[in-house]
């Protein structure tokens, strides 16, 4: 059962070492997107309604 909890701190220990090292200079909020995943993004939207106007009642 120790190898268990031992697991669990040994993860809790690492990020806090990981988040120490790098600075914590990770940025959680809303990046800017690139030119491919604005491409990507409208795209589904496209193939979404070319196939919402495909199906039909019958």
């Amino acid at each position: 059962m120790w190898i268990f909890w031992g697991f669990f701190v040994a993860v809790i220990v690492g990020a806090y070492l990981v988040d120490l090292l790098t600075g914590r200079k990770h940025n959680f909020e809303e990046q800017e997107k690139s030119l491919n995943q604005n491409s990507a993004g409208s795209d589904a939207l496209r193939e979404v309604g070319r196939i919402d106007q495909n199906t039909g009642p019958f």
